[in-house]
């Protein structure tokens, strides 16, 4: 920058200082903003799963009851408010019979234990995706897991409400947490889909 230049700048910014206007010559946003609060939409988000059926075949199922929250600082996931509590009774794999099966105390033994929890401990950011860790207690036990989650989008949605969606793909062993009936038939590799979108707290 040439001497002029510099003097002109100066000038500007006393003049600025002056009339009670701070120049801005930075567009990015304060690391030390407050983390905003997202609640899961139960709506627009899904947990699937999928085990293997005598090694032939898969069985699929969900759980239909959920809720969760988190929170975005600077537009990125932070550990604060990271949390989602599942109903266990509200697993549906389509067909009755099994699902009252895999409410018993066979399975989830979902009357002493009717609530699934996650609740984060901390997390990596590697590329694009989020190496999230935390306590995960079914069944009446809790293990330390880490699922890889990766952001689907950040936009306005219904209502002009403001919207933050992400996906999570990884396994757990079912017989880590104490269920392990009919391992000749049942796989014990649970592959599980989580596809989550919070709202915007006001």
């Amino acid at each position: 920058m040439t001497k002029a230049r510099q003097f002109a700048v100066v000038l500007l910014i006393t003049f600025l200082s002056m009339v009670g206007i701070q120049p801005s010559f930075s567009q990015v946003p304060s690391k030390t903003e407050e983390p905003i609060q997202y609640k899961i939409d139960k709506g627009h988000s899904s947990i699937v799963f999928a085990v293997s059926h005598f090694g032939i075949s898969y069985v699929y199922g969900r759980f239909n009851d959920f809720s969760g929250n988190f929170a975005l600082q600077g537009g990125e996931l932070t550990t604060s408010g990271f949390s989602f509590i599942v109903n266990a009774k509200t697993i549906d794999t389509n067909n009755s019979a099994r699902d009252k099966h895999l409410r018993s105390r066979d399975f989830f033994d979902t009357e002493q234990f009717p609530k699934i929890k996650f609740v984060t401990t901390g997390f990596t950011k590697v590329d694009s995706t989020y190496q999230i860790t935390g306590d995960l207690t079914m069944h009446g036990q809790t293990r330390s897991v880490t699922m890889p989650v990766k952001l689907v989008g950040i936009g306005k949605g219904p209502f002009d409400s403001q919207r933050a969606g992400y996906m999570a793909k990884f396994t757990l062993k079912r017989d880590a947490f104490g269920i392990d009936k009919l391992a000749g038939q049942i796989g014990n590799n649970i592959a599980v889909t989580f596809s989550f979108v919070g709202v915007k707290q006001r």
